[in-house]
C-alpha cells in the first residue's frame, strides 16, 4: 500500500492528537491524584489519630474506674474504720457515764443509809444500804461496796424486830450471790462468812426474843 503526503500528515496529527490527548489526561490524572492524595492521607491518618484517642480514653477510662473504684473502696474501708471506732468511742462514753450514774445513785442511797443508822434508824438504814449495794456493783466500785457490808453487818446486831430482818432477807440472800460472783481467788471468803454468819446471829437472837 503507498502512503501519500496526505495521509503521512493526517497519521501524524493523529499521532500528535494521541499523545496531546494521553498526556493530557496524564496531566489531569496527575492532578486529580496530587490533590486527591493528600486528602486521602489526611483522611486516613485523622482516622488513625481518631483510633488511638478512642483506644487511649477507653484505656484512661477503665483506669479512671478502677481507680474510682479502689479509692471507693478505700473510702468505705475507711469510713467504716471511722464508724467503728466511733461506735466504740460512743459505747465507751456511755458505759463511763452509766458507771458514773451508778456511783452517784449509790453514793446518794449510802449517804442516806448512813443518816438512818447514825439516827438508829437501822431498818431504813438496812434498805438503803442494800440500796447502795446494787448501785455499786454496777459502778463496779468494790472500796464502797465493802464499806456498806460493814453497815450492813453492824445494822444486823442492831436491829430490833424479825420482821425487820426477814424483809431484807431475799437481798441478803442477793448480796451473798454477787459477791461469789466476784470471788475470785476466794478475796470475798471472808466477807461472805462474816455477813452470813452475821445475819444468821441475828436471826436466832430475834427468834429468841420474839418467843
Amino acid at each position: 500500500m503507498e502512503i501519500t503526503n496526505i495521509d503521512f500528515s493526517a497519521l501524524l496529527n493523529m499521532v500528535d492528537t494521541f499523545y496531546n490527548n494521553a498526556w493530557n489526561r496524564l496531566i489531569l490524572i496527575l492532578a486529580i491524584v496530587g490533590v486527591a492524595w493528600p486528602l486521602i492521607l489526611k483522611v486516613y491518618s485523622d482516622y488513625r489519630v481518631k483510633a488511638k484517642e478512642e483506644k487511649l480514653e477507653k484505656r484512661l477510662s477503665e483506669k479512671i474506674q478502677n481507680l474510682n473504684e479502689r479509692n471507693l473502696e478505700i473510702i468505705n474501708k475507711k469510713s467504716d474504720a471511722n464508724i467503728e471506732r466511733t461506735e466504740k468511742l460512743i459505747s465507751k462514753k456511755l458505759k463511763n457515764i452509766d458507771i458514773q450514774l451508778n456511783l452517784s445513785k449509790g453514793f446518794i442511797w449510802h449517804f442516806q443509809a448512813t443518816i438512818c443508822y447514825d439516827n438508829k434508824q437501822y431498818k431504813g438504814a438496812l434498805e438503803l444500804y442494800f440500796d447502795a449495794v446494787e448501785f455499786y456493783f454496777k459502778g463496779k466500785d468494790e472500796v464502797n461496796l465493802q464499806r456498806v457490808i460493814k453497815y450492813i453487818k453492824s445494822c444486823y446486831a442492831k436491829v430490833k424486830k424479825l420482821s425487820h430482818l426477814e424483809e431484807v432477807e431475799n437481798k441478803h440472800l442477793d448480796l451473798i450471790k454477787k459477791l461469789n460472783e466476784i470471788n475470785e481467788n476466794l478475796r470475798y471468803k471472808d466477807v461472805i462468812n462474816d455477813i452470813e454468819e452475821e445475819f444468821d446471829s441475828a436471826k436466832k437472837r430475834l427468834k429468841e426474843v420474839k418467843n
